[in-house]
Formats: structure tokens, sequence, C-alpha cells
């Protein structure tokens, strides 16, 4: 069986599978953005998701494994979370792994046009917007909510108060890294207001 290329691997007790502070985002959402893990081949991870749930995260270079990740899509025990910069799927790609099973999409680069996201979101992708890589102004942003599923928007670059509220208004899952929005501890208080179950606040 072929070896995927060095994914991020994360296994989760079956009875506590959700991400700590915050149960709305993804499982894969934090465990997508750090760590590293050795390879393991697809039969490895089928196995393993027999007896717990496991977090894989598609961020290496070149499409060697849509067929495997197919494979992996249709198995309930296995959360997927796949980055656009990192990966080279095409948006028919990212479309048919979507029918095939929900999955985390990291959108961290404008390769895939903005305008293909609401039917990739609608297929079954969760969108995770990356602001200071995506490309996507606070228009786009407000244009994609009112075409297609909420989004979760990790806010790690300058943004303004305003912006954000209104994306919390809107239904918006916003993730605020605090050392990097350029944002006073009040003003983040104050988006936190709008909705508090749809706002989490990261060091």
């Amino acid at each position: 069986m072929a070896k995927f290329s060095t994914p991020f691997l994360t296994l989760m007790a079956l009875s506590g599978a959700s991400l700590s502070g915050h149960a709305a985002l993804p499982p894969q959402f934090s465990e997508c953005l750090t760590g590293d893990s050795a390879a393991l081949s697809s039969y490895d991870v089928h196995d393993i998701a027999k007896v717990a749930k496991v977090t894989y995260c598609q961020n290496q270079m070149g499409i060697t494994n849509k067929t495997e990740t197919l494979t992996m899509l249709k198995n309930k025990n296995i959360q997927i979370g796949i980055s656009i910069a990192k990966t080279s799927y095409s948006r028919e790609d990212l479309l048919e792994l979507a029918r095939a099973g929900s999955y985390a999409l990291y959108v961290d680069s404008n390769r895939i046009a903005k305008e293909y996201l609401p039917e990739i979101a609608k297929a079954g992708a969760q969108l995770i917007i990356i602001s200071s890589t995506s490309g996507l102004a606070a228009t786009d942003l407000r244009t994609l909510v009112q075409q297609g599923k909420p989004f979760v928007y990790n806010v790690n670059s300058n943004a303004t108060k305003e912006d954000l509220k209104s994306l919390v208004s809107l239904g918006v899952e916003v993730v605020i890294r605090s050392s990097q929005v350029g944002l006073s501890k009040e003003d983040i208080m104050e988006i936190a207001r709008v909705n508090t179950d749809s706002v989490t606040i990261l060091p």
C-alpha cells in the first residue's frame, strides 16, 4: 500500500474527540495548523480508525493520494483537513472529495478562485479561511457567507473591529489570534460580545 507523504496525524479517544474550548470548531482545526508526523500508509490509518478517531491533515505538495483520500472520507472515524496551498487539488478534485464525505478545507491560498468556494462548501467541505494567505477581502467574505455555508475565519493578520463584528453577526465562526490582529483587548471583547459562542480567542 502506498504511503502518504508526511501527513500530520492526530489520534483522539472515541469518547472525547472534540476541540477543547470550542466544540463548534471542526476537530481538524487546531491539529492541522501545527505539528508534524511520520508517514503512515492508508492501511495503517484505516486500521487505527477501528479503535480511535483519526485527524489526518493533507498538507504536502502533490496530488498522489486522491484515491486513498476518497476512501478515507467514507470512514466516519477519519476526519480530514486539506490545505489548498500545500496540495495541487483542482476545483474538480475538491468537489469530488466533498461529495465523498465532509472535510475541512484550508483556504490558505488564492489558487482556487474565490468564485468556486461556495460550490465546494455546498458539496460538503467545511471552509477554514486563513486571513493572512487566502487573498480574500472583507467584501469577499461577506459575499461568501451569502452564497454558501458559514465558514471558520482564522484571523492571523491585521483586521478591523467592524469587519469582524459584521462577520460574527452573519454567523461566521471567528478565531482571533490576538497577537497578530492589531486590535486592543477592548476591541476583541467588543467583537466577542456580538456572539460569544462564535468567537474563539487564541494568543
